[in-house]
């Protein structure tokens, strides 16, 4: 405040918010005029359609009625071929194995919102590389997943009488908590980087396999999703005595 004005300030954004000027012993508020500048592009009413458009291609633009597509200034639309992008293609691994369980994939299906008719969640999958036969365990809750795989292994070494060399999962903690048991055994484990389940495609490609046919299953059989359970063992049993080009 000074003997001729008065200046008013926000407390909060300390910004000013008006000024008065004295008369007569009175200070009159006149407000504070704010300008404002909008910069507008010269653009062509050819181009400005076909962003409204959500940037169709050039043909179809000119389908645009009272529209002059003779003078436009519309080039290669920079936009459009940046939404287009795609990330690049996954190499496939060239990798095979030489005999049966020398190398092992293991994945565990994210839960179900509806647990299966025996209470399942998940679902573990494993796939023998060589052969491409498929087991899976429905699993109550995925802190079964641990003693499942032990229990696999043994059951390879006893019914197979084979010794598994390498298995192959991502790299979750799910799986990293039993890199001391493979240790153990012997048992090279192998891990995919974070965030690039694409190096475990093998069992990722499976999984997408068995879920086609389960979905298949359940709607040719018109059972409710509770029954996905059954589904995904019958797709196993199934893909197991299937003829594959892997064994010829």
């Amino acid at each position: 405040v000074t003997n001729s004005l008065c200046v008013m300030q926000d407390l909060t954004l300390r910004t000013l918010i008006g000024m008065g000027e004295r008369r007569d012993g009175l200070y009159y508020f006149r407000g504070i005029c704010h300008e404002k500048v909008f910069k507008v592009d010269d653009m062509s009413l050819f181009d400005l359609w076909h962003k409204r458009m959500r940037h169709p291609s050039l043909k179809i633009t000119q389908l645009i009625p009272n529209i002059d597509s003779s003078v436009t200034r519309h080039k290669a639309c920079d936009v459009r071929q940046r939404a287009k992008q795609t990330r690049d293609s996954f190499p496939l691994s060239s990798h095979k194995a030489s005999s049966s369980f020398e190398l092992v994939h293991c994945d565990l299906w994210r839960p179900y919102k509806t647990p299966s008719s025996c209470g399942a969640y998940y679902f573990l999958t494993i796939v023998n590389d060589f052969s491409q036969v498929v087991w899976i365990y429905l699993l109550l809750d995925k802190k079964e997943m641990s003693q499942v795989l032990l229990n696999f292994i043994a059951l390879v070494e006893r019914q197979y009488e084979k010794q598994m060399k390498i298995i192959r999962s991502d790299n979750g903690t799910k799986f990293t908590c039993l890199r001391m048991q493979f240790l153990e055994r012997g048992i090279v484990f192998q891990t995919s980087c974070v965030g690039t389940p694409q190096q475990n495609g093998r069992v990722e490609r499976k999984h997408r396999h068995i879920l086609n046919v389960a979905h298949a299953l359940r709607f040719q059989g018109n059972l409710p999703i509770s029954f996905w359970g059954e589904c995904i063992l019958t797709v196993g049993y199934l893909i197991n005595r299937m003829p594959t080009p892997f064994l010829n």
